[in-house]
């Protein structure tokens, strides 16, 4: 098996043109190339703890919205066969050509590509799994039609949970913490029944609480890899001492570009899955090792 981030950098004349979210709408300019740096570094400690990860670089600076791969599509392993690359149905403008640009990857890498045909579905930003279970969610960006439509693709339990904004994806209201089977979630941006369905799966001594101005600075948003959370810097202090007391370690990264301009963690920032190796292929060119001795070439030129 092979822990498999799919991920894209910012493009060398990456800038925020979609402005989509509370923290980009009035952001001042971005730094491209140390947005690549950030991203770079992110990607390499993801490889330093064991992942595999497969980037695909913007064929266009126009493609503002790529390097948040969370939404690129969701990878969804099966016994016995190649797994399945389900695409997304973007909401903004901006975002909908993207998924023409990762389809030809996940084909080459010899995943089945299927699209939920109806609604709009943000991928892996609206997914979440804990102890077999997978949530799948609506109300932010995706909606119920687009989750309903992707829902038929997952195996096994799935729950449906609904979500309000400042949470424009499930990303942003739960985070799961499989090292220590527990979840973050915010109950302040959780719609109707979301919380009970919670409790009652998981028990409420596993659910920790944030708050909603604690999610407004990415508390939800970091990426656990293994017994780590890879956190932006912007994680609440409060939340950190949380994760660190469950007997995680936390690595807070510099994500000034990425996250504090233009609105985008480190969780946002990968599509993530467990395969197993015989049933993909790892495209060379694609491979961490080419973009970052292209980026690092950047940085000495």
């Amino acid at each position: 098996m092979i822990d498999l981030y799919l991920m894209s950098p910012p493009s060398p004349g990456w800038a925020l043109r979609g402005r989509a979210n509370f923290r980009s709408q009035n952001a001042p300019a971005v730094d491209a190339a140390a947005a690549r740096r950030e991203w770079l570094a992110l990607a390499e400690a993801i490889e330093a703890r064991g992942g595999t990860v497969i980037a695909l670089e913007p064929p266009s600076d126009e493609l503002s919205g790529m390097p948040y791969a969370a939404e690129c599509g969701h990878v969804i392993a099966r016994e016995d066969a190649p797994p399945l690359f389900v695409l997304p149905r973007m909401a903004k403008p901006h975002r909908q050509g993207e998924r023409a640009c990762w389809q030809p990857l996940a084909e080459a890498m010899g995943l089945e590509v299927v699209d939920p045909g109806e609604g709009i579905w943000e991928a892996q930003g609206d997914v979440a799994e804990l102890d077999g279970c997978t949530l799948l969610f609506y109300g932010g960006r995706t909606d119920r039609a687009g989750m309903e439509a992707a829902a038929r693709f997952f195996p096994g339990e799935t729950l449906a949970i609904e979500i309000r904004e400042p949470a424009f994806h499930g990303n942003m209201a739960v985070l799961p913490l499989p090292f220590v089977d527990r979840m973050l979630v915010c109950r302040e941006v959780l719609v109707g029944e979301a919380w009970d369905k919670l409790v009652h799966r998981f028990g409420e001594a596993r659910l920790l609480p944030v708050t909603e101005a604690e999610i407004r600075e990415y508390a939800t948003n970091g990426l656990p890899v293994g017994d780590t959370l890879l956190a932006p810097s912007l994680v609440p202090e409060r939340v950190a001492r949380l994760v660190a007391s469950l007997g995680m370690r936390v690595e807070r990264l510099t994500l000034r570009e990425l996250c504090d301009k233009a609105g985008g963690a480190s969780r946002c920032l990968v599509s993530r899955a467990r395969v197993e190796e015989k049933h993909v292929r790892l495209p060379e060119e694609n491979r961490l090792a080419r973009i970052a001795a292209a980026i690092r070439q950047e940085r000495s030129s």
